[in-house]
C-alpha cells in the first residue's frame, strides 16, 4: 500500500519533469535551426557534393567559390572575410553568390575544378561553367566589389561632367573614353577595340564612355606619351585613364585592337606603385609584364619571432609603417618617378623586406642591404636581382631598359623549371625516360632470351 501510494505521489512530478525536458528540447532545437538558418541567410554557405549542382542551378547570376581546406592557414584568414562579402551581396541585391567547398570532404567537386592548392578561387555560372579566373581582392571589401563589378555593366555611360567627376573620385583608376562631337576616320575600330577589350578586363578594370565636352572642366592634367596635351588638343576620340590626380592618354604607338587596347588598359589598372601583400601579388603579376619590387627596410621583430609567423603579422598591424622609415621614404620617391616614366614595360610595387623575408631570400635578395630592387615575372618565376650599386632614376631606368632589351637576362631557379616541365613538357620527359630506362632494360632481356639460341646457332 505505502509502495502503491509512493508512486501515485511520483506519477505527477515525473510527467511534469519529462514535460519540462521535452520543452527545454525543442526550445533549444528552435534556437539552435535559427542560428543555422541566419548563417546560411548571412553567410557563404557551405556546398556539398550532394547539393553542389542543383543550388547553383536553382539560382540565377553568378558564383563566387571558394575551395579551401580546413588546416589551411591562409583560408581561415580568408572565411570571415568571404562570409562579410556574402552580406554585403545580399544586402544589396547583387545577383553574384558567395560559397564554399572543403576539398577534404569533398573532393569529387575539387577534382573537376583541378583544385591544386588552397584556398582556390573560381567563378562560375549557375550551370557550374568556370567562366573567368578569379582577380578580386581578399578582404571583405575588396571581394565585394569585385562581385559589384562582375554583376554591373561592362562600360558605364556618362552623360555630363558631373558624372565624370564621381566616377574619377570614386575609383582608383579610372578609364574613360570620350566620344568626339564629330566622328573622324578610325573612330568606330577604336570604339569597338574599347568595347571588346571591356569583355576581357571589365571584372579588374573601372570603363566608362562620356562625352568630349565632359571632360573639359575636370582641371586634371592629361600626357600621352610623356607629354602633355596642348589646349588645342581635344579629348575626343581618346581612351584616357585617370590615377593619382592625373590623366593618362592611350599611346599613340599602341594599335587600335582588342587586344592591344586589352593589354593597355591591363596594365594601367592600378596606382603605380602599390604595397604588394599576399593579397594582391598574383594580380600585380598577372599584367603581361614583369613586376619590379622595391624591397625596402622593415620594422624588426622582437627576439625569437619569425619574421613571417601570424605574431609577426600581428605585431607589423601595431607598427608604424614601415614606408615612413627615412630611407625607405627617399627611395619611394625615387621609385615613383621610375615607375611613372618606365610602367609601359613593367608593372612595379614595395614590399616589407622584413615580413617577406623567405621569400626575397629565394629569389638572391639579401635583408642586410635594403632598400633594393627584384624584377619578377610572376607566371614564369624568371627573376633578377638588381645589383645594389645601381642607384638613383638615371641608373635604375637604364638597368630596366637593358632587361626589356634582352641584353641583361634573367634566371630561373631550378625547383620552377621542374614545375614547367612537369606542367609542359611531361610528355617529352616521357619520352625520356623510355629512352634512358625502359629500352636499355628491354635490350638487357632480350639479350637474356636470345643468349641461348645464338650460341647455339654458333656452335
Amino acid at each position: 500500500s505505502t509502495a502503491l501510494d509512493f508512486s501515485k505521489m511520483m506519477e505527477k512530478p515525473l510527467s511534469r519533469s519529462i514535460g519540462m525536458s521535452c520543452k527545454v528540447f525543442i526550445l533549444c532545437a528552435v534556437v539552435l535551426l535559427q542560428v543555422t538558418t541566419t548563417r546560411a541567410e548571412g553567410e557563404a554557405p557551405e556546398l556539398t557534393t550532394e547539393n553542389f549542382d542543383s543550388t547553383l542551378k536553382e539560382s540565377d547570376g553568378i558564383w563566387l567559390l571558394e575551395f579551401f581546406a580546413p588546416w589551411c592557414g591562409h583560408c581561415k584568414r580568408l572565411s570571415p572575410e568571404w562570409d562579410k562579402a556574402a552580406v554585403a551581396m545580399k544586402a544589396e541585391n547583387v545577383k553574384v553568390h558567395l560559397a564554399k567547398v572543403d576539398c577534404t570532404s569533398h573532393s569529387k567537386i575539387c577534382d573537376r575544378y583541378d583544385v591544386d592548392g588552397y584556398p582556390s578561387l573560381r567563378v562560375l555560372s549557375s550551370t557550374g561553367e568556370n567562366l573567368r579566373e578569379y582577380r578580386g581582392g581578399r578582404t571583405g571589401p575588396t571581394i565585394a566589389s569585385y562581385g559589384r563589378r562582375l554583376a554591373g555593366p561592362q562600360i558605364t555611360e556618362l552623360k555630363s561632367t558631373k558624372d565624370l567627376k564621381d566616377f574619377i573620385a570614386k575609383h582608383e583608376a579610372a578609364f574613360v573614353l570620350y566620344t568626339p562631337a564629330v566622328e573622324f576616320e578610325g573612330w568606330p575600330e577604336l570604339k569597338a577595340a574599347y568595347e571588346g577589350a571591356a569583355t576581357k578586363h571589365y571584372d579588374v578594370a573601372n570603363l566608362a564612355i562620356a562625352p568630349e565636352f565632359s571632360g573639359d572642366d575636370l582641371d586634371i592634367r592629361v600626357v600621352q606619351d610623356g607629354k602633355g596635351l596642348q589646349e588645342d588638343e581635344g579629348l575626343g576620340g581618346r581612351i584616357v585613364v585617370y590615377r593619382e590626380n592625373e590623366g593618362k592618354s592611350l599611346s599613340s604607338h599602341v594599335n587600335h585592337t582588342v587586344d592591344d587596347v586589352a593589354h593597355w588598359i591591363n596594365g594601367h589598372r592600378g596606382i603605380m606603385l602599390p604595397k604588394i601583400d599576399n593579397t594582391n601579388y598574383r594580380d600585380i603579376g598577372s599584367r603581361e609584364k614583369p613586376v619590379v619590387i622595391a624591397v625596402m627596410r622593415g620594422r624588426p621583430m622582437p627576439p625569437g619571432v619569425a619574421p613571417d609567423s601570424e605574431e609577426a603579422y600581428k605585431l607589423r598591424q601595431e607598427m608604424e609603417p614601415f614606408e615612413d622609415i627615412p630611407i625607405n621614404a627617399e627611395f619611394l620617391v625615387t621609385m615613383r618617378g621610375v615607375a611613372k616614366e618606365k610602367e609601359d614595360s613593367y608593372s612595379f610595387g614595395f614590399i616589407d623586406g622584413k615580413a617577406w623575408q623567405p621569400f626575397v631570400t629565394k629569389y638572391g635578395i639579401s635583408t642586410r642591404v635594403l632598400p633594393r630592387l627584384l624584377i619578377m615575372d610572376v607566371k614564369t618565376e624568371h627573376y633578377l636581382p638588381v645589383p645594389v650599386d645601381v642607384k638613383g632614376h638615371h641608373s635604375i631606368c637604364e638597368f630596366l631598359e637593358k632587361v626589356n632589351s634582352g641584353e641583361v637576362k634573367m634566371t630561373r631557379n631550378l625547383d620552377a623549371l621542374f614545375k614547367v616541365i612537369a606542367k609542359d613538357y611531361w610528355h617529352i620527359g616521357l619520352i625520356g625516360l623510355i629512352v634512358a630506362v625502359i629500352i636499355p632494360i628491354g635490350w638487357s632481356m632480350w639479350g637474356d632470351i636470345a643468349g641461348p639460341d645464338s650460341s647455339k646457332k654458333d656452335n
